[in-house]
């Protein structure tokens, strides 16, 4: 995925069915038989439930996606395909990284959460040093205080980035979904 170029990755996902693919194994919990996926991909090209799917309709997908779209998909690094089991699953790269609408490396507002955990500890230490020296302003806290303001500010760090990074890990799901909108 990472040598790809987004031209390159623009021209393989420019077929829905191989958008489809990579959609419903990302909701699928990553694996789905052959079978499956043409009947899924059938059903929303027939605008049908997948009950309501003819064998006619479900070969003429698997055909296509077993003949060209899982081919390009794996070429591109994208899936794999288990011919024996007739399996296709995302590849560890894909589900790792995602594609480059997903990727939050670049992003310029990642928050440097060790930033916030050292300027917490160097709190930390002031106050601490503070009580133990006797320093009129921060021994007023006592040791009591100290663990109160450390314990707090610790929660907090740690509440906001739990928060953060689930906001973000939920955006990156939704990721797959800008496939098929």
């Amino acid at each position: 995925m990472t040598t790809r170029s987004k031209d390159e990755l623009f021209q393989i996902l420019s077929n829905s069915r191989r958008r489809y693919i990579i959609y419903y194994l990302s909701e699928g919990g990553n694996e789905l038989s052959l079978k499956s996926l043409a009947t899924k991909i059938a059903a929303v090209e027939s605008g049908v439930s997948e009950s309501d799917i003819t064998s006619d309709e479900r070969q003429r997908v698997y055909i296509s996606l077993y003949q060209t779209h899982l081919p390009k998909l794996e070429e591109a690094g994208i899936v794999t395909y288990d011919e024996d089991e007739r399996t296709v699953a995302l590849t560890d790269d894909v589900l790792d990284s995602g594609f480059f609408w997903m990727d939050d490396a670049e992003d310029d507002r990642a928050i440097p959460w060790l930033r916030y955990y050292l300027a917490l500890s160097a709190l930390s230490w002031v106050l601490v040093a503070g009580v133990w020296l006797s320093l009129p302003v921060i021994s007023v806290l006592g040791w009591s205080g100290v663990a109160v303001v450390v314990s707090v500010g610790l929660l907090g760090v740690v509440v906001a980035q739990y928060l953060v990074e689930r906001a973000s890990t939920t955006d990156r799901d939704a990721g797959y979904e800008l496939l098929i909108e």
